[in-house]
């Protein structure tokens, strides 16, 4: 007599199981996507006063239009306002002065160049430029604001749906133990 605990798993529900987890690791791995494409055209992230230095890295930052910079103050006492910026764009910068810590973000539509500076520290040369374009440097692209943990994330996910798809593979092959399980 055969209780349902002695059956083994038939290759319907493996495959079942199999691909029900391989469905979960792409929609881990589109949601990554979805994070390093942003709404419109993607991110990039610029480090205000890195190290204490008195500079924007990048000094020049490469969205889509419809991409959004997101200022990062990494020392205190900086600012970010526009010197000048294509005609129809409505960027107004953002003119108090933060400290570290502090985040700043604005989503760009029109193409064209943005020339900003650091008000307290223009003489000395803490100026940055956002350029918006379908078609960036070669040797630059676009930057991208998707974070370590997501690109790890989303490796996973796939190494998890290969090896998945792999089992699957195999066991629809070679089969399993389906003779009599009398005992």
């Amino acid at each position: 007599m055969n209780s349902e605990a002695d059956e083994g798993m038939s290759r319907r529900s493996f495959l079942r199981t199999g691909l029900g987890a391989a469905a979960a690791g792409a929609a881990v791995t589109g949601t990554a996507a979805a994070q390093e494409e942003g709404e419109g055209g993607g991110g990039t992230e610029v480090a205000v006063g890195p190290g204490g230095n008195n500079v924007f890295d990048p000094e020049t930052a490469y969205v889509q239009p419809g991409g959004t910079v997101t200022w990062v103050w990494e020392s205190g006492g900086h600012n970010v306002v526009p010197e000048s910026q294509p005609d129809g764009s409505d960027w107004s910068g953002h003119e108090p002065i933060e400290d570290s810590g502090f985040e700043y973000e604005h989503t760009f539509e029109t193409e064209g160049t943005y020339e900003y500076v650091c008000t307290p520290h223009a003489s000395l040369g803490m100026e940055g430029v956002v350029e918006v374009t379908t078609d960036p440097p070669e040797e630059t692209g676009y930057q991208s604001i998707l974070p370590d943990s997501a690109k790890t994330l989303g490796v996973a996910a796939m190494g998890s749906l290969v090896s998945v798809l792999g089992m699957a593979y195999f066991f629809m092959k070679y089969g399993g133990d389906y003779g009599d399980n009398e005992q």
